[in-house]
């Protein structure tokens, strides 16, 4: 009985990883399409991609482009841990998520537009600088489900201490996957953004 149950858990899970994972691909293709809807800004895109390829391929320091990288990833799990915890503000942390996959597709478009060839090099930087942070999103996004669906049974039944227990868990959760997801994202933005400066050296 025990082993049915996990294993029904486990298949729920599978599934809920594959929607997030679709819905997310899918806003990531038509991030991809924005700039052929917006063809009037692209001398604007080919300006700042240029900037952030120039940054990227100078021999600055690695600290300043990684601690800069350090606040974009905090911010953004940080958005998505606080409009969790509010309970009323879930759907918030969809619309994030979906942001960012039109982010990522609109930036892949763009960096091909702007550098052709020479934008192998920055989406490699862009590919690892979201290899830790999406996965640990869609792990944080899916605690926040599960919690806002026990908080709720708890607020319909009144039970207040089961209430405040379900959000010292869910913020502990969050502290958790947050850090390991974070320290996990600095060492491949280190190592990704390293080589790219040592190969211009």
């Amino acid at each position: 009985m025990r082993r049915t149950y996990r294993k029904n858990n486990f298949k729920e899970l599978n599934r809920q990883i594959v929607l997030i994972g679709l819905i997310f691909i899918v806003f990531v293709a038509l991030g991809s399409y924005l700039n052929k809807i917006w063809p009037s800004y692209q001398d604007e895109i080919i300006k700042d991609i240029s900037f952030i390829s120039e940054y990227y391929n100078s021999r600055e320091g690695i600290k300043e482009a990684i601690l800069s990288n350090l606040k974009i990833d905090l911010s953004f799990m940080a958005c998505v841990a606080f409009f969790s915890v509010l309970v009323i503000t879930f759907p918030v942390v969809l619309i994030i998520f979906m942001l960012k996959g039109l982010s990522i597709g609109y930036t892949i478009n763009s960096m091909i537009l702007a550098l052709n060839f020479e934008s192998i090099k920055m989406i490699f930087v862009l590919f690892m600088k979201n290899l830790a942070i999406i996965p640990g999103t869609v792990i944080l996004t899916l605690v926040a489900f599960d919690y806002v669906k026990k908080i709720l049974l708890e607020i319909k039944h009144k039970r207040k201490e089961n209430m405040i227990f379900l959000v010292k868990r869910f913020i502990l959760n969050v502290i958790i996957i947050i850090s390991i997801t974070v320290i996990l994202q600095v060492v491949l933005n280190t190592i990704s953004i390293g080589m790219i400066k040592f190969l211009v050296r």
